[in-house]
């Protein structure tokens, strides 16, 4: 009953206070998610810690995940951008395999426009094989990951929210979907509440969802977490960042969690 009162004190603090709270006196760059799909194109670097643990089922034991990673954006004009992405990560589980290494390494490009009405901004990212994750029953780390995304951008003078929808889905060298692979395809939505203080600390309240596209996944797939977060700044460029990842369900795969990091950001 806490948690849900926490929860429902975050969601109504972002949505009803924070508008009303005096705003900084000249529009800055568009608030980065600490979580989400940042829509945006940026020269900037963030790296992040994420710890994040599930309990679905009794039958499935528990988990836990923990991942560094480094991500990397260079604009090569004022609305095309190239990213690129590494990290690694620690597994443990009481009923899979435990291992640890390098995650997939990705690659992609982003476009950004912005208009009278509100900001647009669509890309796709292409990973790589995951090669220190071992392989079993349903997961398949030698396979190519796919992600596509689009969303909108609005902002009220301190208060900005974004939305995203990504598409993601595993594939082979060939790009083509075989009698002997089936491969999984995931549908991701974001939302992202943001407030700037005068002091250029942001406060952000998120909301990632997971569903499962695909009748060979389980639905324990799918998943739903609220994220408040801040992003404190450090000097004009760069911030410390912080998430809380709250459950909403008991049957999802990602429970619960938090994720730190550091962005910074080069001359814009």
């Amino acid at each position: 009953m806490r948690k849900n009162s926490i929860i429902a004190w975050f969601f109504v603090y972002s949505v009803f206070i924070i508008p009303l709270l005096s705003a900084p006196g000249s529009e800055e760059r568009p608030v980065h998610p600490n979580l989400n799909q940042e829509l945006a194109v940026y020269n900037k670097v963030y790296v992040s810690g994420t710890v994040t643990d599930r309990t679905p089922r009794q039958s499935d034991g528990y988990e836990r995940d923990k991942k560094l990673s480094a991500y990397g954006e260079m604009k090569l004009t004022d609305s095309f951008s190239v990213t690129a992405s590494y990290g690694y990560i620690d597994h443990y589980s009481t009923t899979r395999k435990i291992w640890s290494g390098w995650d997939r390494w990705a690659v992609g490009a982003k476009y950004y426009v912005k208009t009278d009405f509100a900001a647009f901004g669509a890309g796709v990212q292409f990973f790589g094989p995951s090669v220190s994750q071992p392989r079993e029953a349903d997961i398949n780390p030698d396979l190519f990951l796919i992600r596509a995304y689009f969303g909108v951008l609005k902002r009220f003078g301190a208060f900005s929210i974004q939305g995203t929808a990504n598409f993601e889905s595993e594939t082979n060298s060939s790009g083509k979907e075989t009698a002997e692979e089936n491969f999984k395809r995931f549908l991701y939505s974001g939302l992202t509440l943001s407030y700037s203080l005068p002091s250029r600390t942001n406060l952000l309240l998120e909301f990632s969802h997971r569903t499962s596209i695909a009748n060979t996944i389980t639905p324990y797939s799918d998943y739903f977490v609220i994220a408040p977060g801040i992003q404190y700044p450090t000097n004009p460029n760069g911030y410390l960042t912080f998430s809380l990842m709250l459950q909403t369900r008991t049957d999802s795969n990602m429970d619960r969690g938090f994720k730190i990091g550091y962005l910074y950001f080069f001359g814009d």
